[in-house]
């Protein structure tokens, strides 16, 4: 389950850089909170596992925050990827010759 209090964590943003530059640090970020909640997720799925005759709605809930917080970030990772590459396309020189 996710810890007491959690409740609080969910209202707020998924992510504290919606905007990812050149900078690593928001793509690294992104990265280990997709980690982490690989991580939550797995520990709620074992613990459901173990026991389910006894789920409770508060375990179903949680689960589905952490599906869709997951989706969130996966996405918001690959559209900074995109914009990325986008960039360093718009960047390089064109190969094509210039027409007249």
């Amino acid at each position: 389950m996710l810890p007491e209090g959690s409740r609080r964590v969910r209202q707020r943003s998924i992510g504290e850089d919606n905007a990812m530059n050149d900078d690593p640090a928001p793509k690294a970020r992104s990265i280990a909170l997709i980690e982490q909640l690989c991580s939550r997720r797995s520990t709620l799925v074992q613990a459901m596992a173990a026991n389910p005759e006894q789920i409770t709605d508060e375990q179903i809930r949680d689960l589905a925050w952490l599906q869709s917080a997951f989706a969130a970030v996966e996405a918001e990772h690959r559209r900074a990827e995109r914009e990325t590459l986008q960039e360093e396309v718009q960047q390089r020189p064109s190969s094509l010759p210039s027409l007249p």
